[in-house]
C-alpha cells in the first residue's frame, strides 16, 4: 500500500471521527435554543469535510456552501421554491436590509434568517480551522479537551443530558489523536511502515478505545462524590423566593403577553410565539397601548378614581394625543391585521387617524391613553385597520435648552406624573442624584438615567427576577440587590428614577416592533407575538412635550432628533471673574458633547445614504467580488504584466535579486512545477529546465547560491539576471 493510499485512508477516518465531534457540540446548542434542523446544519458539516477531504479548491467550495445555506435559510423561513424569483429578493432583502443593521450597530434587529446565515458563517470558520489542525499541525487535543469541557459544563449546569455525549466525545477524540500520530509517523518514515503494522496498529487502537469505552458505559457506576452544585447556587442567589405562595423563583411561571393587572410585578415568564398582530408598515415602530402613573412600591395601578375622560372618534377623524405628531410632510400608514380579539387600537407614535372597513367608532380614554373601539356602545374587537401616523421630530438644540427651573410652575394635572410611594428608599433617591450630577439639561439627565443600567453590571433575564416579599421595593431590589430583570424592572426603575429629580415620567405598555415575515408591495410585514410584550417610559420637558426613553438592555426604540445646535451659539459663556481653572471644564464637557453628536450625526447620515444605495452597493459589491474571483483565476495571465514592470523600478542589487527569486519559485509552485520536499535547488533548477528546455533557471540558481552561501554578491551581473528571470516569468504567464 503506497504512502498516499494509507495518508487518504486515515484522512477519510480522522473526518469522519471530527464529524462526529462538531455534531455533539450542534446537539446542545440546537436543543437548549430551541432552534432544531439539525439535520441540515449536519449536512452543512458534511458537505465541508468532503470538501476539505478532496482538497477541492475554494473557487468551487465557496459558491456551492453559499448556494446551501441560501437553500436552508428559504426552506427553514418560507414555502418558496428556491429557483424561484421571489427567493432570490428574500435573500437579497435579507442581505440589504441586515447590512444596514450591521453598520448602524443596530444589533436588535439583525432578522432570525440572517442570525441563522451568522451561524452557518461560524461554522464554515470552525471547520476550516479543524482541517487546518489537521492537515498542518495534525493535533487537535486543544478541540478535544474544550469538547469535553463543553458538554461537562451543559451537563452539570443546564438542562442538556450529556450522558451519551461524554462518551461519544472521549471515543472520538481518542481516535483522532492517535490516527493524526500515525499520520505524522508515515510522513515522517517516508513510507518505510508496512501497511500490515499500520493496519494492525490502526484497529487495535480503534478497538481498544471503544472496547474499553463501551465497558465503561455499561458496568455500574459509583454515585457522585458531592451533591448537584445548581440547587444550592439558585437556593443562594439573592432573586430565590423564600415563600411558598407561588411566586418568584419557586413558584408557577406566568406566560408572556399582554395584560391588564400590574399591580404586583416580578417572577418568571415563559416564552410564547403566539402572533398578536402583522403590521406592514414602512417603519419599526413600538406599539402603545396605555400608560399607568401610580407606583406602588410592588406594581403600577391607575390614580383615577373619577370616571375616566373619553373622547370619542369617527373612523377617519383627526386623533387628538398628547404627543404630537412630527413636522414631515408626508404622513405614513400602516396595515393592521389582527390575530388576536383586541378591544383597542395598537398605536404607532405620531397617530394622526383610524381607518377600516368594519362598523367602529373610537374613544380615547385621556387617563391612561388608550383608544379603545366601540360598535353599539360596546367594546368590539377589530379585526384589520389602517392607522396613519407622523412620526414625533424633537429638537437636539430645544432639548439640551431645558433646565430644572422649567419645571416649576407645571399644571396641577402633572402631579400624578410626579407620584411617588412614602416607603420609598432614600437611597433611590440619592442613586438618582448621583447619576444627573453632571449633567446640566433635564434632557441629558433622562439619558444619564437611561444610559445607567448598561454601564452598571445589569442585566436582562425572563427567568430570574424576583419578586419583592414584605415591606421590600420593586424597584430598591432590583437597583441595589439583583441588577437581573426583562422590561418591567428597567422601565419601572427608570420612571421612579425620573420623578425622583422632579422630571414628569410614566409607564408605558404595548408591544416591540416585532420580526419581518414578508413583504408585501415592497413593504415589510411585521410579526409581532407574544414575546413582543414590553414596557418602556415616557418623560415630559416644558416646552418639548412627551418623548420616550428605553432602558431596558437589548432593546432600541430611538426617536427621531434635529441635530439642530448651533455650535458657535452654543458655547457656554465664561464670567469675567471666573478663575481660569473654574472654566476649563465645562468648555471640554461641552466639547465633548459636540463631537459625540457631531459622531452620531455622521454616522446617521452614513445609515441613510446606504438604506438608500443599498441596491447599486450590493451590485457594486457582487460585481467586484465576481471580478476578484475571475481575476484570481486567471492570475497566470496578467501577473508578469505587473511583476515585471514592478521590479523594472527597483534597483540592480543584491535585495532585489533575492526578492524577484523568490517569487519566481512562488510562481513556479503555482504553475505545477512544485519544489518537493529536501530537493536541493540546483537539483530543482534542472528540473525546471527539462521543462521548458532553457537554462534561465540553472542561471538564476547558480547566482543566488553564489550570493546567499559564498556571499560573493558584488559579481553578479543583476541586469544579466533580470533579463533570465523576466524570460521565466513570461513563459509561466504564457
Amino acid at each position: 500500500m503506497s504512502k498516499k493510499t494509507q495518508q487518504t485512508i486515515i484522512s477519510v477516518i480522522v473526518y469522519s471521527f471530527v464529524l462526529i465531534l462538531m455534531m455533539e457540540w450542534l446537539k446542545p446548542v440546537i436543543e437548549l435554543t430551541d432552534t432544531g434542523h439539525l439535520n441540515l446544519f449536519g449536512w452543512y458539516l458534511v458537505i465541508s469535510f468532503v470538501f476539505y477531504l478532496l482538497k477541492l479548491k475554494w473557487v468551487y467550495a465557496f459558491p456551492i456552501k453559499l448556494v446551501y445555506i441560501c437553500w436552508v435559510i428559504v426552506n427553514i423561513y418560507t414555502d418558496l421554491s428556491f429557483l424561484s424569483v421571489e427567493s432570490f429578493k428574500l435573500i437579497l432583502e435579507m442581505f440589504i436590509e441586515n447590512s444596514t443593521s450591521l453598520i448602524s450597530q443596530d444589533w436588535v434587529q439583525v432578522t432570525d434568517p440572517f442570525r441563522t446565515f451568522l451561524f452557518f458563517i461560524l461554522l464554515w470558520m470552525t471547520t476550516y480551522l479543524l482541517n487546518y489542525w489537521i492537515r498542518v499541525r495534525k493535533n487537535l487535543m486543544l478541540f478535544f479537551l474544550f469538547t469535553v469541557l463543553f458538554i461537562t459544563i451543559l451537563d452539570t449546569f443546564s438542562p442538556y443530558s450529556g450522558e451519551k455525549s461524554i462518551v461519544i466525545v472521549l471515543t472520538s477524540g481518542f481516535i483522532i489523536l492517535g490516527l493524526l500520530y500515525a499520520q505524522k509517523m508515515i510522513h515522517e518514515q517516508e513510507g518505510k511502515l508496512h501497511s500490515a503494522f499500520l493496519i494492525a496498529g490502526i484497529g487495535s487502537l480503534i478497538g481498544i478505545v471503544v472496547i474499553s469505552s463501551s465497558l465503561a458505559y455499561a458496568l455500574p457506576k459509583a454515585g457522585p462524590s458531592w451533591p448537584d452544585p445548581v440547587p444550592f447556587l439558585l437556593s443562594a442567589s439573592p432573586n430565590a423566593s423564600n415563600g411558598e405562595d407561588g411566586k418568584g423563583m419557586g413558584g408557577a411561571t406566568q406566560k408572556v403577553g399582554y395584560g391588564e393587572n400590574d399591580e404586583r410585578l416580578g417572577g418568571a415568564f415563559a416564552s410564547d410565539d403566539t402572533p398578536v398582530f402583522y403590521a406592514t408598515a414602512p417603519t419599526k415602530q413600538y406599539w402603545k397601548i396605555e400608560t399607568k402613573d401610580t407606583y406602588t412600591s410592588k406594581g403600577w395601578i391607575n390614580s383615577a378614581s373619577e370616571t375616566p375622560i373619553l373622547r370619542g372618534y369617527e373612523l377617519g377623524e383627526p386623533i387628538e394625543s398628547d404627543i404630537a405628531p412630527g413636522t414631515e410632510d408626508e404622513s405614513l400608514k400602516a396595515s393592521i391585521y389582527m390575530s388576536q380579539a383586541y378591544s383597542f387600537i395598537m398605536q404607532p407614535y405620531g397617530i394622526e387617524q383610524v381607518d377600516s372597513m368594519e362598523p367602529i367608532y373610537l374613544s380615547m380614554n385621556e387617563r391612561n391613553q388608550k383608544l379603545y373601539t366601540f360598535n353599539g356602545g360596546n367594546e368590539t374587537p377589530v379585526g384589520t385597520y389602517d392607522v396613519t401616523y407622523n412620526e414625533p421630530l424633537y429638537s437636539l438644540k430645544a432639548l439640551r435648552e431645558t433646565v430644572p427651573t422649567d419645571l416649576e410652575g407645571l399644571p396641577n394635572e402633572f402631579d400624578r406624573y410626579l407620584q411617588l410611594p412614602e416607603t420609598l428608599p432614600t437611597r433611590v433617591k440619592d442613586l438618582a442624584t448621583s447619576i444627573t450630577s453632571n449633567s446640566d439639561s433635564l434632557y441629558d439627565q433622562a439619558k444619564a438615567i437611561e444610559r445607567y443600567f448598561s454601564l452598571n453590571g445589569f442585566s436582562y433575564n425572563q427567568d430570574m427576577a424576583a419578586v419583592p416579599e414584605g415591606d421590600t421595593d420593586y424597584v430598591d431590589q432590583f437597583l441595589f440587590d439583583t441588577k437581573i430583570g426583562y422590561c418591567d424592572n428597567f422601565s419601572t426603575s427608570m420612571v421612579v428614577l425620573l420623578r425622583s429629580k422632579g422630571i414628569p415620567a410614566r409607564w408605558v405598555k404595548g408591544f416591540a416592533s416585532g420580526e419581518v415575515v414578508e413583504r408585501e408591495n415592497g413593504l415589510p410585514v411585521y410579526e409581532v407575538t407574544n414575546n413582543n410584550a414590553h414596557s418602556w417610559v415616557e418623560a415630559y420637558f416644558p416646552g418639548i412635550g412627551w418623548m420616550t426613553f428605553e432602558p431596558t438592555i437589548g432593546f432600541t426604540n430611538s426617536v427621531n432628533l434635529n441635530y439642530d445646535i448651533d455650535t458657535e451659539k452654543d458655547q457656554l459663556e465664561t464670567p469675567e471673574n471666573t478663575p481660569e481653572k473654574a472654566t476649563e471644564k465645562p468648555k471640554e464637557d461641552k466639547e465633548d458633547k459636540e463631537v459625540s453628536i457631531g459622531f452620531t450625526e455622521i454616522m446617521s447620515n452614513i445609515a441613510k445614504w446606504v438604506n438608500n444605495n443599498k441596491a447599486s452597493i450590493f451590485w457594486t459589491i457582487l460585481g467586484l467580488a465576481l471580478l476578484s474571483m475571475f481575476a484570481y483565476h486567471h492570475r497566470r495571465k496578467w501577473l508578469a504584466k505587473v511583476l515585471i514592470p514592478v521590479n523594472r523600478m527597483r534597483k540592480n542589487d543584491w535585495d532585489t535579486f533575492e526578492k524577484m527569486y523568490h517569487q519566481l519559485l512562488k510562481q513556479l509552485d503555482g504553475y505545477g512545477m512544485a519544489r518537493e520536499q529536501g530537493q536541493t535547488l540546483s537539483a530543482y533548477a534542472k528540473y525546471v529546465d527539462a521543462g521548458f528546455g532553457e537554462t534561465h533557471m540553472r542561471i538564476l540558481t547558480a547566482a543566488y547560491e553564489k550570493g546567499l552561501y559564498g556571499n560573493n554578491r558584488d559579481g553578479i551581473d543583476y541586469i544579466s539576471m533580470r533579463e533570465s528571470w523576466e524570460n521565466l516569468i513570461n513563459q509561466l504567464s504564457g
